[in-house]
């Protein structure tokens, strides 16, 4: 039986995504450190049910002379308490510096290391961000909260892309005092 030759079309969302793949594809993560953090907490925190919303970013740089790629993620969770006041009563704050080392750069893009920074970067950081989110809210005092696994979802429009940041916000959830 002869086999046909199926021509596939790339869709311009394909391509963006494979350009993230293919530094995916040649990296090995080698440290992920917590380089900054902040923590607030505002009177009667504790009271009421509460909602919050997470937003995060990333930053790339790419040192091709040493064969690294470092990613800069940075997470903002924000609480707050129903029909009160708009003003959040929790916010947490932590950026976390992740080092991949990488031995062969090329036909690998800017744009490229950019969707991997959104995806991997973020997808890699979200088990620390999430334990350091459920200690730093216990340590403040308050139930235990655990942050959803991470959702890798269909990649953002270009427009809601910047060059050097892409933000991405996580539906908002409630959590009820226990």
């Amino acid at each position: 039986m002869a086999k046909k030759k199926v021509k596939k079309k790339v869709s311009k969302n394909k391509e963006k995504f494979d350009a993230g793949l293919l530094v995916s594809d040649r990296v090995q993560l080698q440290d992920v450190r917590l380089v900054s953090s902040k923590c607030d907490q505002t009177p009667g925190a504790v009271s009421g049910k509460k909602t919050y919303d997470i937003n995060y970013s990333t930053e790339v740089q790419v040192d091709r002379k040493s064969g690294y790629i470092i990613v800069i993620a940075k997470f903002h969770f924000e609480a707050f308490i129903e029909s009160k006041t708009s003003k959040p009563v929790i916010l947490i704050d932590a950026s976390f510096l992740l080092s991949y080392k990488i031995e062969n750069f090329e036909g690998l893009t800017k744009k490229g290391f950019e969707r991997f920074a959104n995806i991997n970067g973020i997808y890699n950081a979200w088990p620390y961000w999430r334990e350091f989110v459920q200690n730093t809210i216990v340590r403040m005092g308050l139930p235990s909260l655990s942050i959803p696994v991470f959702r890798i979802v269909e990649p953002l429009e270009r427009k809601a892309i910047s060059k050097k940041t892409a933000k991405k916000k996580v539906k908002s959830k409630t959590i009820s005092k226990k």
